[in-house]
């Protein structure tokens, strides 16, 4: 399932078109990074009604496309292409956007496409910041395993002004979907973005960790703002909290926290501009023209004749000087 150390820097040169020194994954350190599996992430061409200053789609605003036509007549051979060359590692559905539930109808198109690969997929995630999420839930029910909810802050006010809109949901909603997904057995997470810094990051973390249980939440992911200069995203990684573990592998870090009463999970993650620049192999963007891509900004195509790589391909970047600093997957 590994590369041979041999061929590295071919199969590199040949996707990225430059040449860099890798290092290939070993078995046992498969679940430190982002796992064995291959995430396919999917965006969908739709727009958002939030405006977060942190929103990574913020770097891909000269590239997005927004033509559903194109999207949905390149989709289904895309995956194809995915599922029929990818057999020896599983694949994970990763449905992003803007915002994926924007249009209620183009997401119920989509949805009915990607249930075609429920059994192929071994899971769908949905990543969402609720805006008509209450009215999508009879689409995501026996498809999508888990919901990750874009939240921000456990204070409905303070929500509002990250997100810089009021039409997102409230406390209220949240449960009702919650409950929904949890009676449906989809696990939901709440996300959240460190956009600045927070001088009591103890108090914040505490009261987020309580208000999400009190909601049903199934975890917790925070992760810093990818474009930030604030270094308090490391002072958070390198602070040793109660009941903590550290996954580390090729310059990317994941701080784990469990609950030692509940068993709850918070991931604290660094996030990264473009995951490129330390791995290649650990994930694919379908982006939002149908088409197979390495990055979010199209400058990297995969198609029949270079998806092979990917059945075994899961390599980081071995420059430990550029990543001591960049600690963790976006």
């Amino acid at each position: 399932m590994f590369v041979n150390q041999n061929n590295t820097d071919n199969i590199v040169k040949t996707l990225l078109g430059t040449n860099r020194e890798y290092i290939t994954v070993k078995p046992q350190d498969f679940k430190k990074g982002h796992g064995g599996s291959l995430s396919v992430k999917i965006v969908l061409p739709c727009y958002c009604q939030a405006h977060c200053p942190f929103c990574f789609n913020n770097l891909t605003s000269e590239t997005q496309k927004h033509d559903y036509e194109q999207f949905f007549n390149n989709l289904p051979k895309t995956l194809d292409m995915i599922f029929n060359n990818i057999v020896d590692r599983t694949i994970t559905l990763d449905i992003t956007g803007n915002e994926p539930t924007f249009d209620i109808n183009v997401f119920s198109r989509f949805m009915s496409i990607i249930k075609k690969y429920k059994s192929k997929a071994s899971k769908i995630v949905l990543t969402t910041n609720g805006y008509n999420l209450e009215k999508c839930l009879n689409d995501i029910v026996g498809i999508v395993d888990i919901v990750n909810i874009s939240v921000h802050h456990y204070d409905y006010k303070n929500r509002k002004m990250i997100f810089n809109t009021p039409y997102i949901p409230d406390d209220v909603n949240l449960k009702r979907i919650i409950e929904f997904l949890n009676n449906n057995d989809t696990a939901s997470t709440a996300v959240a973005v460190l956009y600045e810094k927070i001088e009591n990051f103890e108090d914040f973390y505490n009261n987020f960790i309580s208000w999400a249980m009190n909601l049903g939440f199934k975890d917790v992911r925070m992760r810093s703002n990818f474009c930030s200069e604030d270094k308090f995203i490391d002072e958070i990684l390198n602070t040793k909290m109660k009941n903590e573990k550290m996954n580390s592998v090729g310059g990317l870090t994941t701080k784990i926290i469990v609950d030692e009463n509940t068993g709850f999970e918070t991931y604290i993650l660094k996030g990264v501009p473009d995951l490129t620049e330390y791995v290649v192999g650990a994930e694919l963007v379908v982006d939002d023209d149908g088409y197979c891509y390495i990055d979010y900004n199209k400058r990297y195509y995969v198609n029949n004749s270079n998806i092979k790589y990917f059945n075994n391909l899961y390599i980081f970047d071995n420059d430990i000087d550029k990543n001591k600093n960049s600690n963790c997957i976006k």
